[in-house]
C-alpha cells in the first residue's frame, strides 16, 4: 500500500481513491453498494487515503439503506482502529417545492447563468420552460425529466444554495486525498431524477468545482425489460441518450459549445460506462415463482438491481481502483495525452454484468459439476442476446473478468466465452480479448463483467426502441418533460431546429437558440463509423505521413 504515485520498475501505480455521487435512488443504491464491499475501509487504513460519498435524491423514501450502512462503515472503522475523518458519506433528501416556489426560482434562472457564465446571451424572449398549472410529484412518484433539472437549480442557485454547498463539501473532501483519486457518478438512464439531475450536476462538478483536475466517470445504469415505467416511460430514453452523446462525441460537443461555450465540455472526463441489467434480471427474474405476485415481482426486481451494483462496485474497488484504471485505458481515458486518440461517435463503453448461475434454477446444490456446467455454457450463448448490442457491431478490445469457484470453471468454459466474445472483435490482429478469473465467496455463483468500449450510441438497441417511441407521441408539451440539458438555454436537444435547416435543437420560445448538431446525427440516421478504428485512422492520418521507414 505504501508504494509511489507510480513504480517505474514495475509499472505498477499506487492505489486510487475512488469517491462516489449517487444521483436518485438508483445513485443511492450505488453508493451503498460501494460501502457494502468492505473494500473501502481497507483502502483508509493507509493515511494517505480518503472516501468520499454524496447521495442527492428527491425525497428521502430511497435513503434509508444508504444511512444505515454508513453508519456501519463508521464502526468498522473504529473496530480496525481507522481514523473515521478519513472518510465523509453524506445524504441529500430534497423536499419538492410548491409549483409557485418552484416558478420563482425558473424566472431568475437568466440572472443565475449570467452570474455564472459572464459570456451568457440576456435572452429577451426567456421565459420557464415549465407550464404554469404544471403538478409536482408526490413524494415517492416519479419525477419527469424537465421538473427534476428545475429543482436541482432551485437548491443550488437559489435560497441556501444547498446543493452548491454541498457540491463544496464533496469537492473539498476529495481535495484532501493524497493519493490520485478517480469520482464515479451514479444514476439511471431511465429514471427522471438522476438523468434530469446529472446534467447539469456533473457539469458544476467537474467543469466548475473540479476545473477538470481529476477523472470524473459517469456510470448510467440502463432499464430491463422487468422494470417498472418510469416518467416518459420507454420513449423518454431517447433524450437521455442524446444528451449524454452530445457530452461524449467529440464532433458533437463542439457543436455544442460553439454556440453555448466552454461550461458545456463534457464533464465525464474519465469516461461514462453503460450498465446492462438484461442478462442478470433473464437470470435472476425468475428465481422465484411463490407468493403474492407484486411482492414476488418486487423481490426478483431487487436481486436484479442489487446483483448488478455489487458485481459493478466490487469490480471498482479491486486492487484498491488499480483495475478500473487499467480498464479506462483501452478506451482512452487514463493514459498519456500524447496517447489520447479521439473516439468520435464511439465513446460509450459498455459494462455487462452476465450471470450464468443461480442456486436451485435449472440447477441444484449437489448435482454433478457437468450439469452445472452445462447450464453456464447456455447463459454464456445468451450474452450477445442481452449485451444489448445490436448485431454485427464490432470493436478492437474486449475486457473480461470471470467470478467463479475455482472447481466450476474449467478449459471448455474458457474456449466458449472466448468464442462468443469473439463475435464482437475486430478480425485477425486488430481485435484483442483480455481475460482474467477471480474465485467467488460463494461456491455456486458464476458470472463475467464484459467490458466493450468503443460503443455509439446506434450501436444500442434501446436507442432504436426508444425513438420508436418517442416518435409515436405527437404532444410537443409531453416531449419538452423529457428533456433536460439545455432547456434553461431554450433548446429542445433532440427536435429539429427551427431556424437552422437540418441542425437540431428547437428552441423553446420560437427564436434562434440552437446547436451546432446536424439533426440527422441526432436520429441516428447519419452514417456511423465503421468501428473505433476507422475513427482513430482518420484522427492520426495527416502524422502517418510523417511516419519514418527502417530497412
Amino acid at each position: 500500500m505504501g508504494m509511489s504515485l507510480y513504480h517505474s520498475a514495475t509499472g505498477s501505480q499506487s492505489p486510487h481513491c475512488i469517491h462516489a455521487l449517487g444521483i436518485g435512488k438508483t445513485g443511492a443504491y450505488m453508493v451503498e453498494a460501494l460501502l457494502r464491499t468492505g473494500e473501502i475501509e481497507d483502502q483508509l487504513d493507509d493515511p494517505r487515503a480518503r472516501f468520499t460519498g454524496l447521495a442527492v435524491d428527491i425525497g428521502e423514501q430511497d435513503m434509508h439503506e444508504l444511512k444505515e450502512y454508513a453508519g456501519g462503515f463508521t464502526q468498522r472503522l473504529q473496530e480496525r482502529e481507522i481514523p473515521t475523518d478519513r472518510h465523509q458519506v453524506r445524504t441529500v433528501a430534497l423536499e419538492t417545492p410548491s409549483s409557485e416556489e418552484l416558478r420563482t426560482s425558473l424566472n431568475r434562472w437568466r440572472e443565475y447563468l449570467k452570474m455564472e457564465y459572464p459570456r451568457y446571451y440576456w435572452n429577451p424572449n426567456y421565459e420557464p420552460w415549465l407550464p404554469a398549472d404544471m403538478e409536482m410529484p408526490k413524494p415517492g412518484e416519479t419525477c419527469p425529466r424537465a421538473i427534476a433539472k428545475a429543482i436541482y437549480g432551485h437548491y443550488y442557485y437559489g435560497g441556501d444554495k444547498t446543493l452548491e454547498k454541498e457540491l463544496d463539501l464533496f469537492v473539498d473532501s476529495i481535495n484532501k486525498t493524497k493519493l490520485p483519486s478517480m469520482v464515479l457518478v451514479f444514476f439511471s438512464l431511465a429514471g427522471g431524477t438522476g438523468s434530469g439531475m446529472v446534467v447539469d450536476m456533473v457539469r458544476h462538478l467537474s467543469n466548475v468545482k473540479l476545473g477538470r483536475r481529476i477523472p470524473v466517470i459517469g456510470v448510467g445504469v440502463m432499464p430491463f425489460s422487468g422494470d417498472e415505467e418510469h416518467a416518459g416511460g420507454k420513449a423518454a430514453l431517447y433524450p437521455v441518450i442524446n444528451e449524454i452523446d452530445c457530452m461524449l462525441d467529440d464532433e458533437k460537443n463542439q457543436g455544442v459549445m460553439a454556440v453555448w461555450g466552454d461550461l458545456y465540455k463534457n464533464p465525464f472526463t474519465g469516461g461514462f460506462l453503460a450498465l446492462p441489467q438484461e442478462h442478470a434480471w433473464q437470470r435472476l427474474g425468475s428465481y422465484t415463482k411463490t407468493g403474492t405476485p407484486a411482492i414476488r415481482d418486487g423481490l426478483r426486481k431487487g436481486v436484479t438491481r442489487k446483483f448488478v451494483d455489487d458485481s459493478f462496485t466490487r469490480f471498482v474497488v479491486q486492487d484498491y481502483g488499480r483495475l478500473l484504471f487499467k480498464m479506462l485505458r483501452p478506451a482512452g481515458f487514463t493514459g498519456a495525452p500524447h496517447e489520447r486518440n479521439i473516439s468520435g461517435d464511439r465513446t460509450w463503453t459498455i459494462y455487462d454484468v452476465a450471470k450464468y448461475t443461480h442456486p436451485g434454477v435449472e440447477v441444484l446444490p449437489g448435482q454433478p459439476r457437468s450439469r452445472w456446467r452445462e447450464v453456464v455454457t447456455k447463459w454464456i450463448d445468451y450474452i450477445p442476446k442481452f449485451s444489448g448490442l445490436k448485431e454485427g457491431f464490432k470493436t478492437d478490445y474486449i475486457e473480461c473478468n470471470t467470478v467463479g469457484p475455482r472447481e466450476m470453471w474449467n478449459d471448455t468454459l474458457q474456449k466458449k466465452l472466448e468464442s462468443v466474445l469473439g463475435e464482437y472483435l475486430l478480425d485477425g490482429d486488430d481485435g484483442t480479448l483480455v481475460t482474467s478469473n477471480g474465485e467467488f465467496f460463494d461456491e455456486l455463483t458464476v458470472y463475467s463483467n464484459i467490458i466493450i468500449p468503443g460503443v455509439a450510441k446506434t450501436d444500442l438497441t434501446a436507442f432504436y426502441e426508444a425513438r420508436d417511441a418517442y416518435d409515436q407521441i405527437e404532444d410537443w408539451d409531453t416531449k419538452l418533460m423529457m428533456h433536460s440539458w439545455l432547456l434553461d438555454l431554450g433548446v429542445i436537444l433532440s427536435e429539429q431546429s427551427i431556424r437552422f435547416d437540418g441542425m437540431a435543437g428547437e428552441c423553446i420560445w420560437g427564436c434562434a437558440c440552437w446547436v451546432v448538431v446536424p439533426h440527422a446525427a441526432i436520429r441516428g440516421d447519419a452514417t456511423p463509423s465503421a468501428d473505433i478504428t476507422e475513427v482513430q485512422q482518420a484522427h492520426i492520418a495527416p502524422m502517418v505521413q510523417t511516419l519514418v521507414e527502417t530497412p
